[in-house]
């Protein structure tokens, strides 16, 4: 869900936390002995649930606790969760974070370094109180900036605190958010982002997720891990090298084009690609492509399936066959893609394309097609690597 800065200044922000069995982020932290090859103390594990087309993790905010449950997203940096008093808030179901009601919530003051950092939205106009504006493709959110007690906790009960963590308290919030979706985690690059702020307490801006296919049953939960050990090593990983640009929150490759089958479309047919031109996007579900290529896709695509598109779409139903896209990625990286990874399986028993074309220059990898891949992201080496994964068996 690549974001839209308002007021762009920046600032530091969030955690990721949970609440206990049952309710909470089920965090799991393993705390190992120091050693030239382990130098973590602490290494972060927890879960990830599906919600309709996005991926939830759950996070206890504030002292006592509200659970909160926020959207998992790559493509931005800022935690922001819904906050009384509202302005304007969109349905919630579980309660609303009430800041009058915790202990340990405090406001930022527009002195407060933390409230001029990379990608927050963080603004001072008019007041003491640092203020901040956020907008996605989908929505937007405003309040103000604040810190607060984040708390995880294990499989095993241990609760652990993170104190002071920066975070947006929403009381403006709109767009195409459900009523369970609470707020939003920004997992990006950015100074703000969860990894970067808490990665040096697990070793290293660095972790690892596992995302299920469109309309796995959303009591199936799947993994996250942060920090040193979220690695993704072994058999069968294909690790690439992600492109620096000027947006310092994305996580950048270069696609060189799409096979279908054996037939190659180049991503563009008037010269090489631009450096950096796919953004690998969790909080976006599907993937968006440059209209032209797009359409040469297309045709490829309805070529190798041996059905009737369902209203001239890429919808079908019935058997799709074996087939194999696969995307090209500068430094010889390959990344084939089964039909599960680039089909949606509807309710009604239909399978439909997860692409689509749009007006831009840049493509966007979504979450359905990043899904059944163990997909690990390292900041400090600007590497990304997959491994294909059953996600709905490693919760």
């Amino acid at each position: 869900m690549t974001p839209t800065i308002f007021l762009l200044f920046a600032l530091f922000s969030i955690v990721e936390s949970t609440a206990g069995e049952g309710g909470g982020l089920k965090l799991e932290l393993i705390r190992h002995r120091l050693s030239p090859d382990n130098v973590s103390p602490m290494v972060a594990k927890s879960q990830i649930w599906p919600e309709t087309s996005q991926f939830i993790v759950k996070i206890a905010v504030g002292t006592p606790p509200t659970e909160v449950h926020a959207i998992l997203d790559t493509g931005s940096d800022l935690f922001w969760a819904q906050c009384r008093p509202c302005a304007k808030c969109y349905r919630q179901t579980n309660p609303i974070y009430d800041p009058s009601k915790s202990s340990t919530f405090r406001t930022l003051s527009c002195k407060s370094p933390q409230c001029h950092l990379w990608g927050s939205g963080a603004a001072c106009s008019g007041t003491d109180t640092c203020k901040y504006g956020y907008g996605y493709g989908s929505g937007s959110t405003q309040g103000e900036l604040a810190t607060e007690k984040m708390a995880v906790t294990s499989r095993s009960g241990a609760t652990t605190p993170f104190p002071g963590v920066v975070f947006g308290c929403g009381h403006n919030n709109s767009g195409t958010f459900n009523a369970n979706e609470m707020g939003l985690i920004g997992f990006g690059r950015g100074a703000i982002s969860f990894v970067s702020q808490i990665g040096p307490s697990v070793g290293g801006r660095k972790f690892s997720l596992c995302l299920m296919p469109y309309n796995t049953d959303p009591r199936i939960s799947s993994s996250l891990s942060i920090g040193s050990g979220s690695e993704v090593k072994g058999p069968g990983v294909i690790t690439a090298q992600l492109v620096r640009t000027s947006d310092q929150t994305s996580y950048s490759l270069t696609l060189k084009g799409i096979s279908v089958g054996k037939t190659f479309v180049p991503y563009s047919t008037s010269g090489p690609p631009a450096k950096g031109n796919a953004i690998l996007d969790t909080g976006t579900p599907p993937t968006l492509l440059p209209k032209e290529l797009y359409g040469r896709l297309a045709i490829e695509v309805r070529r190798h399936i041996p059905l009737k598109p369902i209203d001239d779409t890429l919808c079908y139903k019935g058997n799709l066959g074996n087939l194999v896209i696969t995307l090209h990625f500068d430094g010889h990286v390959d990344l084939r893609l089964s039909t599960a990874q680039t089909f949606n399986k509807m309710l009604d028993g239909s399978f439909c394309f997860n692409a689509m074309g749009v007006d831009d220059k840049d493509a966007l990898i979504g979450n359905s097609m990043m899904s059944n891949f163990l997909v690990g992201y390292d900041i400090d080496n600007m590497t990304v690597s997959f491994k294909p994964t059953d996600c709905t068996k490693i919760g």
